[in-house]
This record gives structure tokens, sequence and C-alpha cells, in this order.
């Protein structure tokens, strides 16, 4: 997926305080009255207020909109959803906007409307920032999922899934005029809705221009006219009459089938074990968690502090998009958490000091480029950086007013408190056996430990780069990498950051003092902390910060752990395939077929793995975690298609074969 700057909006207004776009020359919204034009135009040709109260087979209802603008459709739809839906069911609202507002344009429109004060409240708080690409926001207790797409429409849709479970209800075609926003309404527009829709799937438009209604029919729509709101003269409305079949663009990367809630043993108590334990146990799963040692979160997610904040990369690539996805996950999960001191760290901004030629010249490029708004990153001068941090600083760098650091360790045990989870310790789990086709006696997944034998509807292997359980899948490229960290007491350094900060490894805060790190020292599998890792350390921060550090190698304390990391840097999230079945299906064929002549990936029914988060794991897990969930229940993907494709556990081996080695 290219990645494209964003061009926000450039809102005016009329005398009644209605928006207008000075790109587009045309208005968000009806002068005489916007609500109403929402009812007509969009809720009731989509009868969307029936459908919600007899909503009873399916638990999610999806709304798909062209062009969020203020958000008034999305409020007046969750006003009926909360109103007319089942408390049980979500509504699922996705929103494509070339040209998003900013909250204070936004603002402006809700206050016009206090009976969405409540709900505007919860939006501002979880509103996206301004760059392009997928953001979540969850609202009203989870009974709301609003997933902002912030860019061209016709790049975001190919991204969306359209499995059985991912499928659009209703769509509604906002947006402005189509003889002033061509590059909207194009045919290519109609095929992606039709390929997202199923046989009940429904429309509403404002327009009935004529090229609109013959592209909707080409595309397989029923097309209905009718009198239009106001001004407007006429609109249109139908449904999908023609379904047609759609050719998977990557078979070997399709979704698995989901399992119906039952029973869950995760292997692994690190972090990312602990975040999809918690989100199966909040679906409704009993969940066992196996750790092999005596006390969870004993590996890398044992460290005293870890530093979060995005990936800033120059192309804005699927690394920057991943973490920033993360990022924002771990936002929504952590930041109750910390508000109620139930975790230790803090989440009020962190500096990236730019010590290198090449990370500043990438960060510059990123400015330009990318276009990073101030809410994600500040550029801070040298005099700046000393200023935030409090001591001297040697390069310029980056302020992230979102990030800041965690204690891993309170993270996981915050996530292992729900009463659906047990933990069991001293578990090393040495062999996995599915369920068997031919023995009634073993349906469930077992897995066998030194000491005993579990068995669960499903099985979540989180085992990090754990050497006694990294032979469970073999044929996933783990690799461990060493990691030392120094521990510093208050007597060690002075004055105390006002920030965490990251240089060439690490500076942070955390309980009783302060911590510096992180040596990368593969193939070194000794766990022995050496004063060599230490030197390292200190020499990182003495280059960043020269008058910080009051120690040497020999006073100061430390830990050694060991990352799980992948060739490609991204973690390895999904189902796992059958891979006896995918060497005969895939790896033993041609790799020039056309792509609809392969046959759809095979997995091992029930059986998952979340790993390879290296070190940056608070902005992977969470994320990881309700990308699992979503694959278990088949439910709507949190990701777009190329960066669950990238995440694959199946990718290794497709990228060899398709690329003929």
């Amino acid at each position: 997926m290219s990645f494209e700057k964003l061009l926000t909006a450039n809102v005016t207004w009329t005398d009644k305080c209605v928006p207008h776009s000075a790109l587009f020359d045309d208005y968000y919204f009806s002068s005489d009255d916007g609500l109403a034009e929402v009812e007509h135009t969009f809720i009731q040709p989509n009868q969307l207020i029936s459908r919600f109260s007899k909503s009873k087979m399916n638990k999610v209802f999806r709304i798909a909109e062209t062009g969020f603008g203020s958000g008034l459709n999305f409020l007046v739809a969750v006003q009926h959803w909360l109103t007319h839906s089942l408390p049980d069911h979500q509504l699922h609202f996705m929103s494509f906007e070339k040209h998003p507002m900013r909250w204070t344009d936004i603002a402006r429109v809700h206050q016009q409307y206090p009976q969405f004060k409540t709900l505007s409240n919860e939006l501002k708080a979880q509103y996206p920032l301004l760059i392009a690409g997928w953001h979540d926001c969850w609202l009203c207790n989870n009974r709301v999922r609003l997933t902002l797409w912030f860019g061209d429409v016709l790049k975001g849709l190919p991204e969306c899934d359209a499995s059985s479970g991912s499928q659009v209800d209703a769509w509604i075609l906002d947006g402005f005029t189509p003889s002033k926003n061509p590059d909207m309404w194009q045919p290519a527009l109609y095929r992606q809705m039709a390929r997202l829709s199923h046989k009940q799937t429904s429309f509403a438009t404002f327009t009935a221009a004529g090229e609109v209604r013959r592209s909707l029919q080409a595309a397989g729509f029923k097309v209905q006219k009718a009198s239009g709101y106001g001004k407007k003269r006429e609109m249109c409305f139908g449904k999908i009459e023609q379904l047609r079949k759609h050719s998977l663009k990557a078979p070997w990367f399709c979704r698995p089938a989901p399992v119906k809630t039952g029973t869950a043993i995760v292997v692994g108590a690190g972090l990312a074990g602990a975040s999809i334990a918690y989100q199966l146990a909040k679906a409704g799963w009993q969940v066992r968690v196996l750790e092999a040692q005596a006390e969870v979160a004993t590996q890398a997610s044992g460290n005293l502090a870890g530093t979060v904040h995005p990936l800033i990369t120059a192309d804005w690539n699927l690394r920057s998009q991943w973490y920033l996805q993360g990022f924002e996950a771990m936002l929504r999960l952590i930041t109750p958490w910390l508000n109620h001191q139930e975790l230790t760290g803090e989440l009020h901004g962190i500096v990236q000091m730019l010590v290198t030629e090449t990370s500043l010249k990438r960060v510059k490029k990123a400015l330009i480029q990318v276009g990073l708004p101030t809410k994600l990153a500040v550029w801070l001068t040298r005099e700046e950086v000393t200023q935030k941090l409090g001591t001297e600083a040697t390069a310029s760098g980056l302020f992230f007013p979102k990030g800041g650091w965690l204690n891993p360790t309170s993270v996981v045990k915050r996530c292992l408190q729900h009463h659906n989870i047990t933990v069991q310790t001293n578990q090393i789990a040495t062999d996995i056996i599915p369920p068997s086709n031919s023995d009634k006696k073993q349906l469930l997944w077992q897995v066998k430990t030194t000491s005993q034998l579990w068995q669960s509807n499903i099985v979540v292997l989180a085992t990090g780069s754990l050497n006694e359980t990294l032979n469970l899948t073999p044929e996933l490229p783990i690799r461990p990498v060493k990691g030392q960290v120094s521990h510093l007491n208050s007597e060690q350094f002075h004055p105390p950051l006002n920030y965490p900060v990251t240089h060439s490894g690490y500076s942070s805060p955390c309980h009783g003092g302060a911590v510096s790190g992180a040596t990368f020292e593969a193939p070194n599998m000794s766990e022995k902390i050496s004063i060599t890792g230490h030197q390292h350390n200190l020499n990182a921060a003495n280059n960043a910060l020269p008058n910080w550090v009051d120690a040497t190698a020999k006073t100061v304390q430390g830990r050694v752990a060991f990352r799980p990391t992948t060739p490609d840097h991204l973690p390895i999230v999904g189902a796992i395939p059958d891979f006896k079945w995918m060497e005969q299906a895939y790896l033993t064929q041609s790799h020039t077929h056309v792509v609809y002549k392969y046959p759809k990936q095979r997995y091992q029914t029930g059986l998952y793995v979340s790993n390879g988060h290296g070190s940056r794991g608070l902005m992977s897990v969470f994320l990881a975690a309700e990308s699992l969930l979503a694959d278990i229940q088949g439910s709507a993907l949190v990701q777009p298609l190329s960066l669950y494709h990238a995440n694959h556990p199946a990718r290794f081996a497709i990228r060899k074969w398709r690329s003929g080695k």
C-alpha cells in the first residue's frame, strides 16, 4: 500500500454556521436542516431503524460511508443504533475521508446539536491523528466501532476484507457532488461496493446523476429514484441485485474459518500472551495461560521500563503503519488503566534524539513527505531537546506528546487479572497435539508440558524467544536476539529526566531510578550480564546526554533478556497454516499461474500465533491481540489487508515461492 501525504479540509463557514469546502466549492450539508437531510437521504432509504431493531441473528451491523465530513451521518446513525438495537449487538461504521476536518471544525458543527454532546465528547477523546491510513475508535462501551480511512476511498476500499463476517449491510454514498468531485465517483467505487456487499445490502445517496445510476446498475445494484431533500430535486437508493464472484488477490493469505467461543490455551505469559488472553477473556472465552517460568513476564516483558512512540520512516512504510495503529491500540487499552493507577508508567511524552546523520535525514524527509501532525510529533532543536529533558543534549530530535514509558510487567499482570483467565506457571510446553478426526475421545487441542496434558478448543502460541518452545513451530523464523539493560539507582544519574528519551539506545525513568539500554547481541545466547554490555549502554547515554550519568559499568546493575525478532522486523500474527498442505498446494507448484487458479490457504484450525514483536512489543502486541481475536471469531479486520498480509504466518514461504527462488 503506497502512502500519500494527507491534505486536510479547508473549511469556511456561512452565516448559518454551515461548513463549506473551499477545495470542492460545496457545502457539507443542507443549510435548512442538516439532521433532517441525513434522515431523509440516508437513514430512511436504507431502512436503518427497522433493520437495527430486527437484527437479531447478526450481532454486528456494518455501515460504510464515503465522506465522513463533520461526522453528522455517524452521530445520527449511532443515536438510532443505541435506541433500537439489542444491547449486546455492535454497530461497525466505516467511513472514507480523503480530506478530514480538524477537530476544531468538527466541534463547531457538533456544538449546534447538544443531543449528541456525550457521543461527541467520546469521539473527541479518540479522534485519530490526521495522518493517512486506517484508524479505529471504540465507543459507547464497545457497542460502536468507528473505522476511519483517511485518504482516497478508491485506495481504501480494496484494503477491506470481503469475508462473510466483514461485508457491508448498508452504504451511505455521501461526499461532494459528482460534478465537483469526479475523482471519487468512478466505476471502481461501485465495483468495490459490490465486492463488499451481500445479498441484503442496501445503499442510498443524495445524487441521482445519470452516470452514477448507470455505474451502480453496471456493478449489480438495483437503483430507484426518490425526491431529494430541500433544493435537491432527486436522490437514489436501492439494493444489490446481482452478486458476482470476486477472486481473491492473495488466496494464500485468506482468512481462517471462525471458531465458536469456548476454551483457549495461551502458551506464554509475556506481553504477547497476556494481551491476547485479555482480549479472549473479554469476549467470553475461558482462558488458561501456560507459562514456562515460575512467574509471568520473566523474559523481555520483564524489563523495568519500555519506551513507546510511533516508528517514523521517510516513506511511511508498512512498519510505520503497523506501529502507528499499534500505538493507537495501546493508548485505547492502557490509558484508562494508567488513569486509575493500575499500571506503572507515564504517557505524558517522550523525546527521540536523532544522534546519527541517517536518522536525521530520515526524519527530515518524513516531515516533508509524510507531513507529521503536531499531535503526533513536534520537531525540536538541540537546545529545545536540552530544555525538554532538563539536561544537556547533543542532538536535535522529535517530541511525541502521547508517548512515554511503561513497566511491561505491570501491563502483563493487569491483563491477566480478568476473571476468565487462569495462569499456570512452571509449564514448559513440549508438544502440541491437534484434534483427531478419527478419535472421538480427542476432539480438542492438547498441549503437553513437562508435568501435565492440557486441553482446549484453541491454542495461541505466544512463546517469545524461549528456546524450549520455539521448536513447536519450526517453520516460523523467530530469531532470539540478546538485549542487556543497565539499571541506575537514584545516585547514579542527575538530574531526573523530565521525559524518557531514545537515542542510539534509550534512557528512561523507572520505579526507583532509571534504566538505559539496550544491547543487540546476535548470535550471543549467553544469559550472563556483562561489563561490556553495561559499557555499551552507558556510552550510548553519555553520547546523547553527556552530563546525566554518574556511574561506571562496574557499579550498575542490570538484566539480560532475549527479544523474539523476524527477518522483516514485523511480528508474526494469525492462524498457523497447514504447512504440509501448503508445500503441495503452492511451494512445489509454478508461481506464474494467474492468482485465481490457486486454492485458498488451509489452516490448522484452532492454532494461532502472536510472536516476533522484537523491541517494540508495547506498540505491537495489543493490535496483534485485536487482530487475532478478529480471526478467531470471524469478525471484521482491525487493519487494512496489506498489513494483515504483512504479518501473516505464511508470508516468508510465500514470498520466497512467488519470487521464484
